[in-house]
């Protein structure tokens, strides 16, 4: 008794009708399953926080921390708008000169949860020392359960 295997291998012999039959069920249906690719971008301000809470620290913590999943490939564009930053968070090993009217890449891989804090590292003025910087680093599926649910309405 012949296998199914084999049994597909006699039809596809005997019937050209039957080839492209199943050549087009097999390419429509990859097709159909691949995902379309879209690139999470979002832009935004933040500012160091004046009235600091119980468990916050000062100088360094902002209104809006930069959320980024871990275990996944990064890549940041950094730009300035005023004057050259250096948007510099250490504990990540990044240091990235903004400078306006150019923009800069870096990539990043972040291997484990937590709150990674930075400063500007450039002397660009007056309020040079109030230029915090703090990226939460969360598992990638509380990322895309919880944090991009936000972006995306």
């Amino acid at each position: 008794m012949p296998s199914a295997k084999e049994e597909l291998k006699e039809q596809l012999k005997a019937s050209p009708s039957f080839r492209a039959e199943l050549k087009d069920k097999l390419k429509s249906a990859l097709l159909s399953k691949v995902p379309e690719a879209r690139p999470i971008v979002y832009n935004f301000d933040s500012y160091m926080v004046t009235d600091v809470q119980p468990g916050q620290l000062r100088v360094l913590e902002v209104d809006e921390r930069l959320v980024l999943p871990t275990n996944t490939l990064i890549r940041l564009l950094v730009t300035a708008s005023d004057v050259i930053h250096s948007w510099a968070v250490p504990s990540l090993g990044i240091k990235m000169d903004a400078i306006p009217g150019r923009l800069n890449q870096v990539w990043l891989t972040i291997n484990r949860e937590g709150v990674f804090y930075g400063q500007c590292s450039e002397l660009c003025g007056v309020n040079h020392t109030y230029m915090p910087i703090v990226v939460e680093a969360i598992s990638p599926r509380a990322f895309l359960t919880e944090y991009v649910k936000k972006w995306i309405q």
